[in-house]
């Protein structure tokens, strides 16, 4: 049987030290260790390279799948990615008030709709209406910057907040401008959802957005985004 809290005692292990560890929050180690959520096959092959670990033989037993919000078919080879659920929007500038800058809170399932993402993250606002609000955003992160094409959508995390907007080249080469899809101006004409520019040293992470995963009358919606295969 497994017992995650037999395993953080032969640690040491507080659950805000067992979050840090693993690179999670507070809360989604207590699900484990209340039996609501299963462990991360991820922690397992963290574990097994780290040989000052004590008490793995408390978790290797009986660990049930996780589906995933992606999921569709539990036959296929699971492919879990982080999952960033945004807490505050404000403007549509999303700001990790609860959740550490680049921290995950959970793994999802990316199924067989986005083999290629790497990170999801839930979409709040208006500025980007071919989002609907409360969709999950695939995402596929850019490694290489230069590889970044105008015109496309992404999502970009600074130190102070997760953006996804349609990116345009800066006024320089040392920042990118970011610009709404929602043309919607003020009675004076004056757009609501001005365009701004970031600059590229804030920039930590930049992701693609491939496509989204929207719930409607009790279905599942999956859409790509145009020129994603």
């Amino acid at each position: 049987m497994v017992d995650f809290k037999a395993f953080l005692k032969a640690n040491n292990f507080t659950q805000t030290e067992a979050a840090k560890y693993f690179n999670v929050t507070q809360p989604f180690i207590s699900q484990i260790v209340n039996g609501i959520r299963p462990i991360p096959d991820e922690f397992i092959d963290k574990l097994k390279d780290d040989v000052d670990i004590k008490g793995i033989e408390f978790i290797l037993d009986e660990r049930q799948p996780d589906t995933g919000i992606f999921s569709k078919d539990l036959g296929h080879e699971r492919k879990l990615i982080p999952f960033y659920d945004d807490v505050a929007s404000i403007n549509d500038v999303i700001a990790d008030i609860e959740v550490p800058d680049g921290q995950m809170i959970d793994f999802v399932d990316a199924g067989d709709w986005f083999r290629d993402a790497t990170a999801a993250t839930r979409y709040y606002g208006e500025s980007m209406p071919e989002y609907p609000t409360g969709c999950i955003l695939a995402l596929k992160e850019v490694l290489d910057r230069e590889l970044v094409v105008p015109g496309r959508d992404y999502t970009i995390e600074t130190s102070e907040y997760r953006v996804t907007k349609r990116l345009q080249k800066g006024k320089s080469s040392e920042y990118i401008s970011a610009y709404s899809t929602n043309k919607e101006t003020y009675p004076d004409g004056r757009m609501v959802h001005e365009p701004f520019d970031i600059p590229w040293r804030s920039v930590q992470r930049i992701y693609l957005v491939i496509g989204y995963v929207v719930r409607k009358n009790g279905g599942t919606i999956v859409y790509r985004n145009q020129g994603e295969k």
